[in-house]
């Protein structure tokens, strides 16, 4: 769950040093966890607020209104949309915000619910109207969400030439935390074509409620304009990218430290889980995927509730969230610590593949050139392909996406092969930022190399806790 005043700024270099059992302990325990720091700070204002300018300039002298989610219909945390999150940094439900101008103001402002003293009692204090929350946020101004009907009446109202001026809102489904567009929107329309339910989608509702109210409104798509946006990530989103790729890195070590046969996928996964949490990270950036043998093949396999076998391959594809930003880490390794021949070269050939891919990620390289190579040096190996080896990364793990790579953006790099008549597969990915000059991979504390998988495996890990030691 994002929250938005914590910070992870300092991060771990390794874990895979040399362990030395405690003097006096029978027991074997696991190498000493080295937290992460976790200084505090508050999100910068300024980052949002020149985000919320370079919207304002990209629509013209269009109004641009954009709701947060409602509160939760479960007992789970709250979780802001990405569109919401990426202009205010303000994980509150029941919020919008209008930006634009107005005559020769700028029109920057947030609309959050009256103070209620039930909800403080119950589920803290929020975001109330006035000063105090203009200043926590950077808003010009915090008004009351009640308002919203009105302030639109005055905002869309008929001028001297009988026209009203452009509304720009999300008219495709928006994804909250762990989603991607793709997924928002594929459940909207089988929602839709549900003939037992029937229901458009939140944004298609507004779209209808605002032409049926404002006669003569154009309403325009704000996704594609926040999209092109979002491709382009700021050094305060490479700061988070970092964090998150990194800690997931940490969880894919620990995780392969630990596993062993006999295990279930998902204790392998709880395991990652155990050390994102402990390192700040929130939310899954998507559903743990643990395949052990011919799981591994199963691409987006999430059921996770097999046993390792000796001899098994597993492969892990899992990774949180720190501040709504997501990476995207997968890791191959035996269960038994200990590559078969035919395993080694499967994993030993994707390494070499997904190596000679991130040489060539840099600017003025192409997605689909990147794809078309991974085919090549694939097929030169003896395998077919499955998946694409590239997408965007940045709050949605599967991002808003463009072809031609420049500076600041994230991608993922991740050839895979599954040799479903042997029971095994094989993917390993990174995620990687586009520098200058190249690249730079986020996530390559974790080893991937199966000379370096399987040192790292011959280290005790959480799992080799005694059972009533805390550590």
């Amino acid at each position: 769950m994002v929250c938005h005043t914590v910070l992870i700024l300092g991060l771990a270099a390794s874990l895979i040093g040399q362990h030395e059992e405690p003097a006096g302990k029978a027991a074997v325990l696991p190498p000493q966890v080295a937290l992460l720091p976790t200084p505090i700070a508050a999100l910068p204002n300024a980052h949002f607020k020149q985000l919320r300018d370079q919207l304002r300039g990209l629509v013209g002298d269009g109004v641009v209104l954009l709701r947060g989610a409602n509160k939760p219909s479960n007992m789970l945390a709250f979780g802001q949309d990405q569109s919401f999150w990426y202009l205010s940094g303000i994980a509150e439900p029941g919020l919008a915000m209008l930006l634009g101008t107005q005559g020769d103001m700028v029109l920057d402002e947030l609309l959050v619910p009256p103070f209620s003293r039930f909800e403080a009692q119950w589920n803290g204090e929020f975001l109330a109207p006035g000063e105090a929350a203009e200043k926590r946020t950077g808003f010009q101004k915090v008004s009351n969400v009640r308002q919203l009907s009105a302030r639109l009446d005055e905002l869309l109202m008929v001028n001297q030439d009988g026209k009203r001026r452009v509304l720009f809102t999300l008219l495709q489904p928006e994804a909250g935390p762990g989603g991607t567009s793709s997924s928002a929107g594929q459940a909207a329309k089988e929602l839709q074509q549900d003939p037992f339910d029937g229901r458009m989608s939140r944004e298609a509702t507004l779209q209808s409620s605002l032409t049926a109210k404002y006669e003569g409104l154009l309403v325009k798509d704000l996704t594609p304009i926040l999209a092109q946006m979002r491709v382009h990530k700021t050094a305060f989103e490479i700061t988070l990218l970092q964090a998150s790729a990194e800690i997931a890195a940490y969880g894919h070590i620990e995780a392969m430290r630990s596993a062993r046969p006999l295990l279930r996928e998902f204790q392998v996964a709880a395991v990652a889980r155990y050390v994102f949490s402990l390192h700040g990270a929130s939310s899954d950036a998507y559903g743990a995927i643990v395949g052990a043998g011919k799981n591994g093949c199963i691409l987006h396999y999430m059921k996770n509730d097999a046993e390792l076998k000796d001899g098994d391959l597993v492969v892990m594809d899992y990774a949180a969230t720190v501040l709504g930003y997501a990476a995207d880490v997968t890791r191959t390794f035996p269960a038994n610590g200990k590559f078969t021949p035919q395993q080694r070269k499967l994993v030993q050939d994707i390494y070499f593949v997904q190596q000679a891919l991130i040489k060539e990620v840099k600017p003025g390289a192409s997605l689909s050139a990147l794809s078309k190579l991974c085919s090549e040096l694939l097929l030169l190996r003896g395998y077919k392909t499955d998946h694409g080896p590239c997408h965007h990364v940045g709050l949605a793990v599967h991002d808003p996406s463009v072809d031609l790579l420049t500076s600041g953006m994230v991608i993922t790099v991740e050839p895979g092969a599954y040799l479903r008549d042997q029971g095994m597969g094989c993917r390993i990915e990174d995620t990687v930022l586009v520098t200058e000059d190249g690249c730079r991979v986020l996530s390559g504390g974790a080893p991937s190399k199966p000379e370096d998988i399987e040192l790292l495996m011959s280290k005790p890990g959480i799992t080799d806790l005694p059972v009533g030691v805390v550590r």
